[in-house]
């Protein structure tokens, strides 16, 4: 067994906890869970293919969604995990202003982590992951750690959002704050043994 597997199993019992989740918070958690989120990559709590971790090729997962409110002006997509051996989740990535007419996110609209084709044309923007980035970062887990959950949670909101630089999720916070009239959530699972 080598170095990094034992760390990860003594950090074993060290995990943020879904209660800090974007999704848990007061901004979103009063609000209607309505969208329905899914991958054909993954069911919801099933196991994240190799190909879309950081192990693999590192794709984005395909998502879809529908159940979109009417009155949705656009969408925030941010994806946690609340497994990280860290005070807070790890933020894996931050897209938003996704438009409202806009029902999925294909593997090729992602490239090296960042919004490609139909995404750009659109003028989705990201935030900052928890490695300071505007970019999305695949799974991975410490070895030996166990399973991670990775919530992609999609928000409704009845705005567009503004920065003058990528925003950390704490920005991303304060601006959707009674803002947010839907959402969903999908969770993969993730372990490297």
């Amino acid at each position: 067994m080598n170095i990094v597997h034992t760390i990860g199993e003594l950090l074993r019992p060290i995990r943020s906890g879904e209660s800090k989740l974007l999704d848990a918070q007061p901004e979103v958690s009063y609000q209607n869970e309505s969208i329905d989120i899914s991958s054909s990559a993954f069911a919801c709590d099933q196991s994240i293919p190799v190909q879309f971790s950081a192990d693999g090729a590192g794709d984005f997962p395909p998502l879809q969604w529908t159940n979109v409110p009417p009155h949705t002006k656009s969408l925030v997509l941010v994806i946690q995990d609340p497994d990280a051996p860290k005070p807070t989740p790890f933020v894996h990535g931050i897209f938003y202003n996704i438009p409202s007419s806009v029902r999925e996110i294909a593997i090729s609209d992602i490239v090296d982590g960042k919004p490609a084709g139909k995404l750009i044309s659109e003028g989705v923007k990201m935030g900052t992951n928890s490695m300071f980035n505007p970019e999305y970062m695949p799974p991975s887990p410490p070895p030996g750690h166990g399973v991670h959950n990775y919530h992609f949670q999609l928000l409704a909101l009845d705005i567009d959002l503004f920065f003058k630089k990528e925003p950390t999720l704490d920005d991303i916070r304060k601006e959707i704050e009674n803002h947010v009239f839907a959402y969903g959530v999908l969770v993969g699972t993730y372990e490297r043994p």
